[in-house]
């Protein structure tokens, strides 16, 4: 018995044993693949990529910017910070000093686009974006606004992007009905043709039907053969004769310019 426990004990001491020797081999092997980002700012890129190559990682440019403190060709910012534990093939990005800005930037309010843009390269500049947005007060294509300003000073970057006029969408030629029952004819006649609109052929409202004999006066298989006759739902005594008790289209529909309305009058 001592035999049996004394080899389970052997065998128990050799897994854990295997178990913490394969934690320990992992932990080296996930860490001994991670690095800390240098610190590269005021590096030139080429010491910077060097640098980076070194430690297994890669660099990438996020852009050039004007600068009164790192002169030209020196890294400005970094990202990851120094010091952040990273995994090696990292690409560590970084912004590049254009130095001091020494080119104006030049006024294109007013200028054609094309002009524009020819304007900016001239100058050592690049163009940045162009949105156009509808503009009314000037031509198509006509540069309404610049970013930076002309003659600014206090610019981070190259770019300049501009904002450009194109045509004012048409305006909707539509009107909404207004209500025109109550109204007589002639006044709903004359607004509906002063707004431009078309008056179809006048409609009355339909008459009360007349008397019929009850059945007891006629005979019983006319009378149940006879369908039933419906009677207006407006009631006669509403409207004054000759005022409007109905439109098509209804009150607060929307209608395009040139559109035909009907009226039912009250006889």
């Amino acid at each position: 018995m001592l035999q049996v426990f004394r080899a389970f004990s052997a065998v128990l001491l050799l897994v854990t044993i295997a178990l913490v020797s394969a934690l320990i081999t992992m932990r080296l092997a996930i860490h001994g693949t991670e690095v800390h980002v240098p610190s590269l700012q005021g590096r030139t890129v080429s010491q910077a990529v060097a640098e980076l190559r070194a430690k297994g990682l890669q660099a990438g440019i996020d852009g050039h910017f004007y600068s009164a403190t790192q002169p030209a060709g020196d890294v400005l910012t970094q990202s990851p910070a120094p010091g952040t534990l990273v995994r090696k093939s990292w690409r560590v990005r970084v912004s590049v000093s254009l130095g001091l800005q020494k080119v104006a930037i030049p006024a294109l309010v007013d200028m054609n686009e094309t002009m524009a843009t020819i304007t900016i390269r001239r100058t050592g500049l690049q163009v940045g974006n162009v949105v156009a947005m509808p503009y009314g007060y000037a031509p198509e294509h006509t540069v309404i606004a610049q970013t930076p300003t002309a003659r600014a000073t206090d610019v981070q970057g190259p770019r300049v992007s501009i904002l450009t006029a194109q045509p004012a969408p048409p305006a909707e030629d539509a009107s909404v009905m207004p209500d025109l029952t109550g109204e007589s004819f002639t006044q709903a006649a004359l607004a509906i043709i002063h707004a431009g609109f078309q008056l179809a052929p006048l409609q009355n409202a339909p008459t009360a039907p007349a008397p019929v004999k009850s059945p007891g006066q006629i005979p019983a298989s006319i009378a149940a053969a006879a369908p039933a006759t419906q009677t207006s739902q407006i009631p006669a005594a509403s409207f004054p004769p000759g005022a409007v008790i109905a439109q098509i289209p209804a009150a607060g529909n929307r209608i395009a310019a040139g559109s035909t309305i009907q009226l039912t009058v009250q006889p």
